[in-house]
């Protein structure tokens, strides 16, 4: 489906109801669960049509295969693109004041695909790529704060001084870009969560869905996305 003015004009708005200990501070757009693809012909001048101004604007679960040109729009500080079909991050097409990004359970399989977080908006500090196969390569952390050490949390993790340190060795050793092939390995916790998603019945995986579209606060935004993308 593409997207449309209509849409657009049409979606579900309100407005965070608590955050950072104010309230009704923070608007956000709807336009999750409809099957959108990428145009990039026609979505920027269709985008142009979020209200102004819009903070947070969610494209979960869409059939998007890019994050949309949404360089302009400076007043969206979280993007939610979980449960789309992004294979790589442009972060030359995020918000230039983008603090959240959510691309949970995407395409993204190598480390090259994060290249573009070199591009991404200093202001970015909390990444989620929770259920996606790069989480799974050796020195995936450490590559990601290499190429965006601005990070503050990765997969709803806090970012360790011992994790900061090695980006930023990892970011100034020659050499250090992108081996031509990284060895796979999963932690026993991971796998062991990567059952326990596996087995989520659909009765509950629905349930989080309605909870995550009814959620009224960016905190239990974030708490049943880490859930529904292997999160504990």
């Amino acid at each position: 489906m593409k997207i449309t003015p209509s849409v657009v004009l049409d979606a579900p708005t309100y407005y965070v109801s608590h955050f950072n200990g104010v309230y009704d501070t923070e608007k956000c757009v709807v336009i999750r669960d409809l099957g959108i693809e990428c145009d990039d012909e026609a979505m920027p001048a269709v985008l142009a049509k979020l209200p102004k101004p819009t903070h947070v604007l969610d494209l979960t679960n869409n059939e998007l295969n890019q994050i949309p040109d949404l360089s302009a729009h400076d007043e969206i500080t979280t993007l939610l693109l979980g449960r789309n079909r992004i294979s790589k991050i442009d972060g030359r097409r995020l918000p230039r004041r983008l603090r959240r990004l959510v691309l949970s359970n995407n395409g993204v399989e190598q480390l090259a695909a994060l290249e573009g977080l070199r591009d991404a908006p200093k202001t970015l500090e909390n990444l989620s790529l929770r259920g996606n196969s790069v989480c799974h390569l050796e020195d995936y952390r450490v590559f990601a704060l290499s190429r965006a050490p601005q990070l503050k949390t990765l997969d709803f993790t806090k970012i360790s001084d011992q994790e900061r340190n090695a980006g930023c060795k990892f970011r100034s050793s020659p050499g250090k870009d992108i081996a031509p092939s990284r060895q796979k390995f999963k932690d026993k916790n991971e796998e062991i969560m990567d059952v326990i998603v596996g087995k989520m019945s659909d009765e509950v995986r629905n349930r989080l869905k309605d909870e995550l579209a009814a959620a009224s606060t960016l905190d239990e935004i974030e708490r049943i996305e880490s859930l529904l993308s292997g999160g504990v």
